[in-house]
């Protein structure tokens, strides 16, 4: 037969492998959330990037004359957009600059939109 004191610590036993049981599930736990947080952070930041980087060529092409005038839409890698260029000019101030609006769409937030007032297209050489 076992003693007294030989009952009582193995029911401390038993609390201790339960307290580490649970300290060992909440580090798993806190663990596997940092990853799946730091996974959520680095796919925003690469849509976010390659909104930038489509906004970036279409604003360039705009403002060197490649693009025309107007409203345009399309898709550049996998990346739905719009632009809108019209006259700066209001009805006070007369202007030959062009106002521009750029949305390209994002997956993860709102869509990138960015407005700028730039000089007027270039002139293309002539095709004759």
């Amino acid at each position: 037969m076992r003693c007294r004191a030989e009952r009582r610590r193995d029911g401390y036993l038993t609390i201790d492998a339960l307290v580490a049981l649970s300290i060992t599930v909440l580090a798993v736990t806190a663990a596997v959330t940092l990853a799946a947080n730091a996974v959520s952070r680095m796919a925003q930041a690469r849509d976010r990037l390659t909104a930038v980087r489509v906004a970036d060529d279409l604003y360039e092409q705009l403002y060197t004359g490649e693009r025309p005038d107007g409203r345009q839409s399309g898709v550049t890698e996998g990346r739905s957009w719009t632009y809108v260029s019209s006259s700066a000019a209001t009805d006070g101030t007369p202007s030959v600059a062009r106002r521009l609006r750029i949305v390209v769409d994002r997956r993860f937030g709102p869509d990138l939109v960015i407005e700028a007032v730039v000089p007027p297209a270039p002139a293309t050489a002539s095709s004759s």
